[in-house]
C-alpha cells in the first residue's frame, strides 16, 4: 500500500468516528510533535503484539486440552 492511500483509509476511517471524545483523543494525538507521536504509536503497537502473543498462548493451550479429550 502507497502512501496516498494509507492517508485516505486514515481519512475514511476518522470520518466514521462519531465519538466527540475520541475526535478530540485524535486532534491531541495530532497536535503533538511527529517525535510523541511515534513514541506513543510505537508502545501501541508492540503492546498489540504482545496481546496478541498471549491469544495465540491461550488459544494453543485450549486445542491441546480439547485434543487430549478427544
Amino acid at each position: 500500500m502507497n502512501s496516498p492511500e494509507l492517508k485516505n483509509k486514515i481519512i475514511e476511517r476518522i470520518l466514521e468516528i462519531d465519538d466527540i471524545n475520541m475526535l478530540k483523543s485524535i486532534e491531541i494525538l495530532f497536535n503533538t510533535s511527529d517525535k510523541n507521536i511515534a513514541k506513543f504509536l510505537n508502545f501501541v503497537f508492540e503492546k498489540a503484539q504482545e496481546d496478541q502473543l498471549k491469544e495465540t498462548e491461550d488459544f494453543t493451550d485450549y486445542i491441546k486440552e480439547w485434543v487430549k479429550n478427544m
